[in-house]
């Protein structure tokens, strides 16, 4: 599958209704469409219904909004971004339901049917060979958590020469502060070792059950909402019918690290934002 390049909003002048697309999709979508236009889902304007553009074949799933709403400040707010962007996914994933998807990114907008039509248009094979590649296929994302507190003396015990150094540490205070610092240093380190080695075999584990995977960035945990600190956060391309044999690897290497303070978490389908080549709206 050959890359194409990335889609960007198409700027419009302010108080212009304008097109927002959500995502692209198969023609078997269409009755999902009409269903939730009827049920008013609510998009990323409330005011304005989902609806379909199709082009051979091609279905564009869309909302109005008015464009100049998504000015550069707005863009910036996460109050103003935050309740918009999970509409948009709510949407994106209703469509995942009913067909493959190609989802785009929050904020992609065209200035008029026409406009989106035409760039269906100059896009029609890449659109359909991308679709053809995520057909019956989803994203999932494994991340892992570790508390420290509990990793340490677990990674400490099943190194010989930090066993050896507590084991011979001394009783005067003095002396025994200096060794333990040393020693704290050498057990951050050992860990730093344990938790790159667990993060290679798991992905070496789960990548042979996915058709592609994605590392991503760990979050803060600012981000996560979690105490424990993010350590592992990977996305994979999983194939429907290899979906079993994913979960079971998983779950062997969920077992394996019980009791150790690292925990891992899987969480899908999603639609394969980390996987879409991106598209260029170009005018």
């Amino acid at each position: 599958m050959s890359a194409v390049p990335a889609m960007t909003a198409v700027p419009a002048a302010a108080a212009e209704r304008a097109i927002y697309l959500y995502c692209l999709a198969r023609a078997e979508c269409l009755p999902l469409v009409r269903a939730l236009a009827a049920e008013q889902l609510a998009g990323v304007d409330e005011r304005y219904p989902v609806a379909a553009l199709e082009e051979a074949g091609t279905v564009a799933v869309i909302g109005e909004v008015d464009s100049g709403e998504f000015s550069d400040e707005n863009l910036q707010s996460l109050s103003w971004v935050g309740p918009r962007a999970f509409r948009h996914e709510a949407v994106v994933e209703r469509i995942m339901g009913a067909s493959t998807v190609l989802p785009v990114k929050f904020g992609t907008i065209f200035r008029s049917r026409a406009s989106l039509l035409e760039f269906l248009g100059r896009h029609r094979e890449d659109v359909a060979r991308v679709l053809e590649h995520l057909s019956d296929k989803a994203e999932w994302s494994v991340k892992g958590y570790l508390v420290d507190a509990q990793a340490r003396p677990v990674v400490a015990a099943s190194d010989a020469a930090i066993v050896s150094r507590m084991a011979t540490l001394p009783a005067a205070p003095g002396a025994r502060y200096l060794q333990q610092k040393q020693l704290d240093v050498a057990i951050d380190a050992a860990l730093r070792l344990w938790l790159a080695q667990a993060s290679e075999y798991l992905g070496q584990s789960l990548a042979p059950h996915a058709v592609d995977t994605s590392e991503l960035r760990c979050h803060a945990g600012t981000v996560t909402g979690r105490s424990e600190r993010m350590v592992f956060n990977a996305s994979f391309l999983v194939a429907d019918a290899a979906l079993a044999g994913f979960r079971a690897a998983l779950a062997l290497q969920q077992q394996a690290y019980a009791g150790t303070g690292l925990t891992l978490e899987l969480r899908g389908p999603w639609p394969p934002y980390n996987f879409c080549p991106a598209l260029a709206a170009g005018r």
